[in-house]
């Protein structure tokens, strides 16, 4: 592995370079912390033998090749910025650390192969570095969902582009979804399987000595290496008695609203949940005269829609719900 420092930050510089020192010790783990994606977050150890095996999956499954650049634009703490050293290493990449940012791009001259960035970083690189950003070959994206907006934009570019579906328990991704393709469906990586308890995902992944995860994702399991993936079951909305499904209701009625949006719920006296929806604009006379009806179901239909000229965000890039529905 060849590292390049595209980055003055001294901080950085030195946590890279003790993290490749812990990698390269004789102690036979690394620790991490969770996200709190399957329970509150917490400090765990990860086998080494295991984050090397989700390396080669994840270049198997994407044809890394010896050499390519690959962009380090995560933070170092997390598992997705210690998993992209760990690829460097083990598929023998040139690794290009850059300093955490929303455009992680801005400063970067070199050739880009693979790249993993957050929805931020992707929103950000893409309308201030275009031209940089449609140059890289094969772009990863965690940490949160795409926003429906951001994902219509950046299909046309020539990037090959992928959702990652995964946590800090299952060493960061164990399946993916091509945005480039249009795909709606997440595929396993190798030697990773799925089931389904409750309508809530499971995952079977022995080569990262993870064995019957119960998640909190409602998804439609296709087989045993796919799904379409449907939300968190905790942002399922209880309308009285009917569930909501928010995501659900998002793709069905992504293709009529062309700004940041989102389907949530506030308290109702009557139902204790309404379903409501939030639109990041000021065009509320246009957005009024969609039919939803004709797109949802009588009880997806939103009971009010609210329009504000900017949302807040969290400072992965991912709509900040919660702020949203105090303001």
């Amino acid at each position: 592995m060849k590292i390049i420092f595209n980055t003055s930050d001294q901080e950085i510089i030195e946590n890279v370079k003790r993290f490749i020192g812990k990698w390269n010790d004789s102690s036979l783990e690394i620790s991490t912390q969770t996200s709190g994606s399957t329970g509150k977050p917490k400090t765990i150890s990860i086998a080494k033998k295991h984050m090397v095996n989700s390396a080669k999956m994840t270049g198997d499954f994407l044809q890394l090749k010896k050499n390519q650049n690959a962009l380090l634009s995560l933070p170092i703490s997390s598992i997705g910025g210690k998993m992209m050293v760990v690829r460097a290493i083990v598929l023998d990449l040139n690794l290009i650390v850059v300093t955490p940012s929303k455009n992680p791009l801005e400063h970067v001259v070199n050739k880009i192969h693979f790249s993993a960035m957050t929805p931020m970083q992707v929103q950000g690189s893409f309308h201030s570095s275009k031209d940089k950003f449609e140059k890289i070959e094969t772009l990863i994206i965690g940490g949160a969902p795409l926003s429906p907006t951001l994902e219509r934009e950046i299909i046309p570019t020539p990037v090959n582009i992928f959702q990652t579906f995964g946590m800090t328990e299952t060493i960061s991704h164990v399946a993916m979804r091509n945005i480039s393709e249009r795909e709606m469906t997440y595929e396993a990586l190798p030697n990773i399987h799925f089931s389904v308890q409750d309508s809530l995902l499971v995952v079977h992944a022995p080569d990262l000595d993870v064995d019957n995860l119960q998640t909190n994702d409602i998804v439609k399991l296709i087989g045993n290496s796919k799904f379409i993936w449907f939300g968190r079951n905790d942002s399922t909305i209880n309308s009285g008695g009917i569930k909501i499904h928010p995501e659900k209701v998002e793709l069905k009625i992504v293709q009529v609203i062309s700004e940041n949006f989102f389907s949530t719920s506030l308290k109702d006296d009557l139902l204790g949940e309404k379903h409501v929806l939030f639109i990041e604009s000021n065009k509320e006379r246009e957005y009024k005269k969609i039919d939803f009806s004709a797109l949802l179901s009588k009880f997806e239909v939103p009971k009010e829609i609210y329009y504000l000229e900017n949302f807040s965000y969290t400072h992965t890039g991912k709509i900040d719900r919660i702020a949203i529905k105090k303001e």
